[in-house]
């Protein structure tokens, strides 16, 4: 029987498209950073852990570099520490340094504030005292205002005896002895305008106090011109005096007999009563007590002073009240 030769037999093709399905794939790049790869991983094996897995070296590399960081940061914020504490002392001192020198500056400012108060009283004192002297030197003199200039034929003495002697004819001619008689002491005005006043000094003082009195219910006058007699007074007085003149007009006004008194004030009289009005005193009272209604715009000016209305303030030490009562001290709280 003759032998038949089988042909060799020839190795299966292996189909490309099944192999596909049945070898392993990669993982593909997901788009969640990887977090489902790292989902699906295939646990590992003691074996490969104990081999030195790199995940448990990261881990202690993490550790290491931990407590090394909490090290650093421990002597870091002891370090900074340290110098906070070192500058608070630093300003601490600066700080008390600054409020005993502030202290030393209040006690020296309060010294001079005394010292200038002290001084702005004495002034104010010796201002008043002078003004008193100086219108004291005036009490025999009295002012003539209206008097024409160059009224009269004779001399202005003459003149002024003939026209005060009906305020007083019972007087005898010794008690018109006249010191002096002028005009006042300032350029002479235009023609048109109102004649300079005139001084005249009495030599007793009780002649010129009766022709003052008798002069309230009368009136003289020459060749027609109103003449009005005052006291003589100092030009301060009298600007304070001017600053009164609401006051004045308002009792002319309700024919109300009044007079001043020194150093500034009103005497006004009513039914056998003096009513007086002085500065800083509540004028509601004296017109209600003369049974006058003062307009609301009308008020009593203060005296004028050349000084000032309001003494120096003293500086007080804050630092050592507000020491003593922390809670009563507004900067601190």
């Amino acid at each position: 029987m003759p032998a038949t030769h089988k042909s060799p037999k020839r190795g299966k093709q292996r189909d490309g498209s099944v192999a596909a399905l049945f070898s392993a794939k990669r993982p593909a790049a997901s788009q969640d950073g990887g977090r489902s790869s790292s989902r699906h991983k295939t646990p590992v094996s003691e074996d490969e852990m104990s081999d030195g897995n790199p995940a448990e070296a990261d881990t202690t590399s993490i550790l290491t570099h931990m407590r090394e960081m909490r090290t650093y940061l421990a002597g870091e914020i002891d370090r900074s520490t340290k110098i906070m504490q070192a500058d608070l002392m630093a300003l601490g001192t600066r700080t008390a340094a600054l409020e005993t020198r502030v202290d030393d500056m209040a006690d020296a400012h309060n010294v001079v504030v005394d010292g200038t108060n002290m001084l702005l009283r004495r002034v104010e004192d010796i201002e008043i005292q002078m003004e008193d002297l100086s219108n004291r030197t005036r009490r025999n003199n009295l002012r003539i205002r209206g008097l024409p200039e160059g009224a009269g034929e004779g001399s202005l003495a003459d003149l002024v005896r003939d026209l005060l002697r009906p305020l007083a004819p019972d007087l005898p001619d010794q008690a018109w002895i006249l010191d002096r008689a002028h005009r006042a002491l300032r350029a002479r005005r235009a023609e048109d305008e109102r004649p300079r006043d005139v001084i005249v000094r009495f030599l007793h003082y009780s002649t010129k106090e009766l022709i003052l009195r008798n002069n309230r219910g009368a009136s003289i006058s020459y060749e027609g011109t109103p003449i009005l007699l005052f006291q003589d007074l100092t030009p301060i007085t009298l600007q304070r005096r001017r600053e009164w003149k609401p006051v004045a007009d308002l009792l002319r006004n309700h024919k109300i007999q009044f007079a001043w008194g020194h150093p500034l004030k009103i005497l006004a009289f009513l039914d056998g009563r003096t009513h007086v009005l002085q500065p800083r005193m509540d004028p509601s009272r004296f017109f209600k007590a003369l049974g006058i209604t003062p307009p609301g715009r009308l008020r009593t000016p203060e005296p004028t002073s050349y000084i000032p209305a309001t003494f120096l303030q003293r500086m007080e030490n804050r630092w050592w009240q507000c020491a003593q009562s922390l809670w009563t001290c507004p900067d601190l709280r």
